[in-house]
């Protein structure tokens, strides 16, 4: 069986006018990111990334460290979710995004808020019943990720991949994979760690299986900072 090596981009510009772009802190998540997959000894047949800035950033600076590896292509049925208009449709107040910064602004711990606001805002996402609200449907969203992981095997001739992408994706690859529900497998997403690395195995047969979510070792040994989860 081969792999496909699924990262998370690092961490991205929570607060700054532009989210895509990676932390200083992002960066060196990437590179840790390289650093792993070199001391694994990975040969990737293929490299894929997102058409986001922040995945392709992390997977220049994993490669600053890590070489053996074939062509690389983007793929953007790996991109993230469409956070803003997810927001907007459950809280309408905010569709202008400087009103929910100033929001942000006046809350005395910003992160914690954020995600509380953003943990409902997904909850109505993911339930279906609103589906008809959003650019993009939760049913839709795993359907192009998947469709996209399927694409992939299909082209990679039984070899190893890793594929730069968002927490969003590989938590809808892990719901495929696990048959989870839409709450587990938000409960999983939102464990996910900037620059977590998790593994699949795939046949040529079609079958493909979860081998490991989030690893995360090459973070915490470089220090408790790298451990980042927006």
């Amino acid at each position: 069986m081969a792999s496909i090596y699924l990262v998370r981009h690092g961490q991205a510009g929570f607060g700054k006018l532009n989210y895509d772009q990676l932390s200083d802190t992002g960066h060196l998540q990437g590179e840790l990111v390289g650093k792993s997959l070199a001391l694994r000894g990975v040969e990737a047949h293929r490299v894929v990334h997102g058409a986001m800035q922040r995945h392709r950033e992390t997977m220049v600076a994993a490669q600053k460290h890590w070489q053996t590896f074939g062509s690389t292509i983007e793929m953007p049925g790996f991109n993230e979710f469409d956070s803003d208009d997810i927001i907007a449709c459950a809280f309408p107040q905010f569709k202008n995004k400087a009103v929910l910064g100033a929001w942000i602004l006046t809350q005395s711990n910003k992160r914690k808020a954020f995600q509380e606001l953003f943990a409902k805002a997904v909850e109505r996402w993911t339930s279906g019943d609103f589906d008809d609200d959003y650019i993009e449907s939760w049913s839709h969203f795993t359907q192009r990720v998947t469709h996209a992981l399927h694409e992939l095997i299909a082209q990679s001739e039984g070899k190893n991949v890793v594929v730069f992408t968002s927490g969003g994706p590989i938590t809808a690859i892990a719901q495929h994979c696990l048959d989870l529900s839409h709450d587990k497998a938000f409960e999983l997403n939102w464990t996910l760690l900037n620059a977590g690395i998790s593994q699949l195995l795939y046949n040529s047969g079609g079958k493909i299986s979860l081998a490991s979510c989030n690893e995360q070792q090459h973070l915490a040994q470089a220090g408790k900072h790298f451990v980042t989860y927006r």
